[in-house]
């Protein structure tokens, strides 16, 4: 499928345009059912980690699979921690936050550390704050 094709004596392959936009079939952003059942709280840490990306990230989730979102920003692996946080050269007090789905599914995870839903994409990226990097 991925065929050669000349454009003005350059060899190129197709290429696809991806948009990244955060929609829910049901409408409603998803929850961390491990909050709901009040065994962990991303809440309880007020600060937004550094921006890694201010476009959220589609991934497919196992129902009540624990997974780990990174916080920090600075991870090599995000949105999923990597245990960069750990390193106490960068001197981050930003901790994962620990989170379940209860359907198995695709999700949109937030990468601009700055949603309210954490971990899950709520469109905060959009706002004038989080393009600017604030």
């Amino acid at each position: 499928m991925n065929t050669l094709r000349k454009v003005s004596g350059i060899h190129k392959l197709p290429y696809q345009i991806y948009v990244s936009r955060a929609t829910f079939s049901s409408g409603e952003i998803p929850r961390n059912i491990l909050e709901e059942q009040g065994l962990v709280n991303g809440q309880l840490q007020k600060e937004n980690g550094k921006i890694y990306d201010k476009k959220p990230f589609k991934m497919t989730l196992e129902e009540n699979k624990k997974y780990s979102w990174c916080l920090c920003g600075h991870s090599k692996n995000n949105p999923i921690c990597d245990g960069t946080h750990k390193n106490v050269h960068l001197k981050l007090t930003l901790k994962p936050v620990k989170f379940a789905v209860a359907k198995s599914g695709d999700y949109w995870l937030c990468n601009c550390k700055h949603t309210k839903n954490r971990p899950f994409c709520d469109g905060t990226h959009k706002t004038l704050a989080a393009q600017e990097g604030k």
